[in-house]
């Protein structure tokens, strides 16, 4: 599975009524239907999933998927 299919799929298990496949890779998560609380939940079910670490409150460099998807390529090995 892809980073992007296996954040997609997050983002469907933890965001009551959001269809991970259906956000644009480079939509905002806000203006996809995320709220901040669904926000970080995915946002540490993805440090959990893929061994990384994000800082705290720096959670506006991560608003997108293609932002996302950058920053687990490069910080994972």
């Amino acid at each position: 599975m892809t980073i992007e299919a296996k954040i997609r799929e997050i983002i469907t298990e933890n965001v009551d009524g959001i269809d991970g496949s259906m956000i644009k890779a480079d939509a905002k998560f806000f203006d996809s239907g995320l709220d901040s609380l669904d926000l970080a939940t995915v946002l540490l079910e993805v440090q959990e999933e893929f061994d990384v670490v994000m800082e705290e409150g720096e959670e506006e460099k991560y608003d997108s998927l293609d932002k996302l998807i950058s920053y687990i390529n490069a910080n994972t090995k």
